[in-house]
């Protein structure tokens, strides 16, 4: 019996310790298991956030890029993508020897430890994010996804080789309706380098003969009305409603406070001034019209019959030729510009041949006006900037724009083209004539941008009258409120290159006019985006008062600074910098939109 329960002791012994054994290797099994798998889960969350940096960074190079090919747009995207993917880490290993694959089953056979893959495809995410070509402009999401290899730290002990691990992330712009509010008011061209031309009859010599005007009053009295339109005319801060081309009202030239003013009349013969009134007389070209039936006489200094852009873009005008089309002198300019150099008849019958020594052809008068409108500033420069705006959007977002064209008030349709004197109202002969100021409003159809529309219209627009932000403003986001897109980013760019200075429909008064329409957009949770134009000291105060992000008094405060929600405010000094200044904007509409892993 003792010997019996000697054996069965000895029994129960060895099972407990085999127990414990059993037990002792399971748990070191199950613990291993839950470290590795602990280990693996790290390694996705990191190489995932790598794939996040990765993507956004292309996101952004795809929408601040100011490259127009959709192609290249892509390639750049995705070299910017892949510099940032590798700055990253994964449990200790650097992902700096990461390389692109163009298969996504690659990302299945990373082969050694530490061993990155790096996969690149855009989506079209008006087609349920479905995978577009490289170069197709509907590519509008960067996902970038990728395989780690990692070696689990007791693989060796467990039969466990390299284990693929994945990683997945998507960015782009989301949905974003923008409305851009654009300054067409009278000051807009301001920098437009011109000349002051007294046309008339030389009676003693048989010919005609241009003499520049001279500005009067003060330390620059005589000094010769050429150069920068502001520099000569010396207005207000705000500016003048004087332009360079039509609907010119050279009448402005001698009102709104100028330093040094010159005066327009049509008759610059002998005892003209500011006090005789225009007189005017047809010619067989366009007007102003001085010849025939005008008496010999130089008339005074300050007095002048046209203003011509200096289309060779200097402060005094030296010549240029363009596409066969010569422009020699100060003579040929204004003779163009009348449209007196069309054709031989015309040419003859209104004396431009007593002086003017180039061949009359048709195409001249179009040829000076499209030379103008290039160097007509700091408009031409605004609808150059605004156009690459646009542009990087359309290709490289998915982006619907609305655009409200404004002097006082803001454009109310598509073809609103209010009319106006071509050269002045008191020189009703000249004609009239229509200028776009459009209002282009938002559509949330599917792919109906208004790209085309909005770049097609926008060179056409011209400087003309005062300025009401707030009610190009309150059109704007009319647009936002009624016709976005349900989940879209909304904003509201107001581009001006002044002031406020017409009120209505909020407000009389000009300011607070535009005060009333930034807390209208902040109601809606809207941002404002602001752009500033200022090339003369002289308005930095004002639309630093006006503009600003930095005060969001409703009553003291800026547009930018009312409306709140991320809006900012860019004060640009020089016309060359628009361009930066609109592709910096696009950047800042960049975030991630959706991040996934796997």
């Amino acid at each position: 019996m003792q010997k019996f329960r000697r054996v069965r002791n000895s029994q129960g012994q060895s099972l407990v310790i085999m127990i414990f054994i059993m037990a002792f290797l399971i748990l070191g099994v199950v613990g291993m298991f839950a470290f590795e798998v602990s280990r693996a889960n790290l390694a996705r969350e990191e190489l995932r956030a790598a794939c996040q940096a990765a993507a956004l960074a292309g996101a952004a190079s795809l929408a601040g890029s100011d490259i127009s090919d959709t192609s290249n747009a892509h390639e750049e995207a995705v070299k910017a993508a892949m510099v940032v993917f590798k700055k990253n880490r994964v449990i200790g290993f650097g992902l700096n020897g990461a390389t692109e694959t163009k298969a996504v089953g690659d990302l299945q056979t990373t082969s050694a430890t530490g061993e990155s893959k790096v996969y690149f495809e855009f989506l079209d995410p008006n087609n349920n994010n479905k995978v577009v070509n490289v170069g197709d402009a509907t590519g509008k999401l960067l996902r970038v996804s990728a395989g780690f290899g990692l070696q689990p730290s007791f693989g060796q002990y467990l039969g466990i080789s390299n284990l693929p691990i994945l990683g997945i992330a998507t960015a782009g712009v989301p949905m974003l309706d923008i409305v851009l509010c654009f300054d067409v008011s009278g000051s807009i061209d301001d920098q437009t380098p011109v000349t002051f031309v007294k046309r008339m009859w030389d009676g003693s010599n048989g010919k005609i003969s241009y003499v520049k005007t001279s500005t009067t009053s003060g330390a620059t009295a005589g000094a010769v009305a050429e150069g920068k339109l502001y520099d000569i005319v010396g207005p207000p801060a705000t500016g003048t409603g004087l332009n360079g081309t039509f609907p010119q009202d050279l009448s402005a030239s001698s009102t709104g406070g100028v330093r040094w003013p010159v005066y327009f009349s049509e008759n610059s013969g002998a005892g003209s001034n500011a006090a005789v009134g225009l007189r005017g007389k047809s010619n067989a070209g366009s007007p102003p019209g001085n010849y025939p039936g005008q008496g010999a006489g130089t008339g005074t200094s300050r007095t002048f019959t046209d203003l011509v852009v200096n289309i060779d873009g200097k402060n005094q005008f030296a010549g240029i030729t363009s596409d066969g089309f010569e422009f020699p002198d100060l003579a040929t300019l204004v003779e163009a510009s009348r449209g007196n150099l069309e054709d031989e008849d015309t040419f003859n019958n209104s004396k431009a041949n007593t002086s003017v020594t180039v061949v009359p052809k048709p195409g001249y008068q179009q040829k000076y006006f499209d030379l103008a409108q290039v160097n007509t500033q700091p408009i031409y420069s605004a609808q150059q900037a605004a156009d690459l705006f646009f542009r990087i959007l359309n290709h490289d977002t998915d982006a619907h724009f609305g655009l409200v064209a404004f002097s006082d008030p803001g454009g109310t349709s598509p073809t609103d083209a209010p009319s106006d004197w071509k050269v002045d109202n008191n020189y009703q002969s000249a004609g009239k004539g229509n200028y776009p100021r459009p209002q282009i409003v938002l559509d949330p159809t599917i792919h109906s941008t208004n790209f085309t529309t909005i770049v097609d219209v926008l060179p056409k627009t011209r400087a003309f009258g005062s300025t009401n932000i707030g009610d190009a403003m309150n059109k704007a986001l009319s647009q936002l409120k009624n016709h976005s897109r349900i989940g879209s980013r909304k904003a509201i760019v107001v581009f001006t290159d002044g002031q406020p200075t017409a009120g209505g429909p909020l407000d009389s008064d000009p300011w607070k006019n535009a005060r009333k329409a930034a807390k209208a957009a902040k109601a809606e949770g809207i941002p404002v985006y602001t752009i500033g134009l200022a090339q003369n000291a002289e308005i930095i105060p004002g639309e630093k008062a006006i503009l600003n992000d930095w005060n969001s008094n409703e009553d003291s405060g800026g547009i930018a600074g009312i409306a709140g929600n991320g809006g900012r405010f860019f004060l640009v000094t020089n016309q060359q910098n628009l361009r930066y200044t609109f592709e910096n904007l696009a950047r800042q509409l960049v975030l991630l939109v959706r991040g996934e892993s796997s």
